[in-house]
C-alpha cells in the first residue's frame, strides 16, 4: 500500500510475536505517472503477467493488513485493504478499498493491468455522506511492475492528475512524475506477517508541488507491498497479514 494521502485510524495495539515464513521471490501467490517513459538500463520482462507471481496481485477478495509506525517504532494505526474486480471502460480492473480513518474516510482506488505494470487511474475519498473527492490519472499512477527485475533499472513516469470534488466540479490538474529504481532483488525482510524475499525500489516525484518527495517500498512475488517507508514523514507501514483466494496466506 504508495500516494498514500489518507491517514488512518489511531488506535494503540499490542503485538504478539508472529510466526515467520520465508517466502520465496519466485513463489505462487501475492498483494503509485505516464506518457513517456525513459529508461536507462535494460529489463528482462516485458510480457504478460500471472497474478499469483505478481509483485502487485490483482486478485478479487484478496485483503491486505498493515501496521503503521513512526520511525522509532512508536504505533499509529493499522490498515485494511481489500481488493474487489470489477469493469472499468470496458476491461477488467480492481478496486482496493481501505478501512476508515479517524475522520471516518477512506479511499477507493481502482487499479488496472497494463502489461507488466500494475497502475492506478482513479480514485474516490468517502465518507458517511457520500463522495468528496475524485482524482483521474492518466494514463495512471504506477503501483509496480513486474519488470523490475534488474539491479540499477530506473525509469521515468509521466502522467496527468485531475482533481475534483465529489460532484465531479471545480476541477484541479497537476502534471505529475516519478522515477522508479531498482536498488535491490531478493532482499530478505522481516515483518510481523513473515520473512520475505523483496525486490527494494525506491520512488522519487521529479514533477509536481512535491517535487524531491522520496518512498522506499519492498514488493515480494505473489504477496504484493511487504513494507513502505516514508523518510520525510518517519513513518513506516509493515504487512501484518495477507490472504489472497487460490494464493499467499500469511502469516
Amino acid at each position: 500500500m504508495t500516494e498514500i494521502i489518507f491517514s488512518k485510524t489511531m488506535f494503540a495495539i499490542s503485538m504478539l510475536a508472529l510466526p515467520l515464513a520465508l517466502v520465496a521471490c519466485g513463489q505462487a501467490a501475492p498483494p503509485g505517472d505516464e506518457a513517456s517513459t525513459d529508461t536507462s538500463s535494460e529489463s528482462t520482462d516485458t510480457g504478460s503477467v500471472e497474478e499469483d507471481d505478481s509483485y502487485y496481485p490483482l486478485v478479487d477478495g484478496a485483503t491486505w493488513t498493515y501496521v503503521a509506525s513512526t520511525t522509532t517504532g512508536q504505533v499509529l494505526g493499522m490498515e485494511v485493504v481489500e481488493a474487489s474486480e470489477i469493469t472499468w471502460e470496458g476491461a477488467p480492473a480492481w478496486v482496493f478499498t481501505d478501512n476508515p480513518n479517524d475522520l471516518g474516510e477512506w479511499t477507493e482506488s481502482t487499479i488496472v493491468r497494463t502489461g507488466s505494470a500494475a497502475m492506478r487511474v482513479h480514485k474516490e475519498i468517502k465518507d458517511g455522506t457520500g463522495t468528496t473527492m475524485i482524482v483521474d490519472y492518466d494514463p495512471g499512477f504506477m503501483r509496480a511492475d513486474d519488470k523490475w527485475d534488474t539491479v540499477g533499472f530506473i525509469e521515468e513516469i509521466l502522467y496527468g492528475r485531475n482533481e475534483t470534488d465529489g460532484a465531479g466540479l471545480n476541477p484541479k490538474f497537476e502534471p505529475r512524475g516519478h522515477s522508479y529504481e531498482v536498488l535491490a532483488v531478493n532482499e530478505t525482510v522481516t515483518v510481523p506477517a513473515g520473512t520475505f524475499n523483496c525486490i527494494k525500489v525506491e520512488r522519487i516525484r521529479t514533477v509536481g508541488t512535491t517535487a524531491g518527495e522520496r518512498v522506499l517500498f519492498w514488493d515480494a512475488r505473489g504477496v504484493g507491498k511487504v513494507r513502505e517507508e516514508r523518510p520525510a514523514e518517519g513513518r513506516v507501514e509493515e504487512l501484518a497479514s495477507v490472504s489472497i483466494p487460490g494464493g499467499a496466506s500469511f502469516p
